[in-house]
């Protein structure tokens, strides 16, 4: 079974740049184990990417190597007009506003898109397990209840990407 891992604004964020160390903790650890991380387009535009642009334009995105390298990538296009995505999307995004106390019109699009893309990686093959990392704890939550649900229990798995995570985090959390 393949593992895809998919990536929040967070992880990055929380890496504190290109130049920190704990970017470049994750960059090797990635890279040597032949793996990649998956944004969704939202989480790319958060980066500062132009999804409009041709391929993974960098000119204001702050981890430009790490597309140009391959070890960040840009996920498909969600399916809208899939009801498992659909369905998931918007069920994560009462789940996270339940769990914060928020109003749903204020939760991020890009949580709501890592549900999605979660729900739309493990519907393409039964082949695939996803590994969400993030340092949203309630999408975290929501990624993984919402899609056990639907069935994808065994593969699907939520990673708090804390700053101790970074600090150590090694190749062998990509096998």
């Amino acid at each position: 079974m393949t593992a895809t891992y998919l990536a929040d604004t967070g992880v990055f964020v929380r890496c504190g740049g290109p130049d920190n160390e704990k970017f470049q903790r994750l960059r090797r650890a990635v890279r040597q184990s032949g793996s990649e991380l998956v944004v969704p387009r939202r989480v790319y535009e958060e980066l500062g990417g132009d999804p409009a642009a041709e391929e993974y334009p960098s000119g204001d995105v702050p981890y430009p190597e790490g597309f140009e390298e391959g070890w960040i990538v840009v996920g498909d296009d969600l399916s809208y007009t899939d009801p498992l995505v659909s369905t998931a999307m918007d069920d994560g995004r009462q789940f996270v506003a339940n769990e914060t106390g928020r109003d749903e019109d204020t939760i991020e699009k890009a949580d709501t898109a890592l549900v999605g893309l979660a729900a739309q990686l493990l519907k393409a093959s039964d082949e695939n397990r996803v590994v969400l990392l993030t340092t949203d704890k309630p999408a975290g939550h929501a990624a993984e209840r919402l899609l056990s649900e639907r069935g994808f229990g065994d593969r699907i798995e939520y990673r708090y990407v804390s700053e101790e995570y970074l600090e150590t985090i090694t190749a062998d959390e990509f096998r």
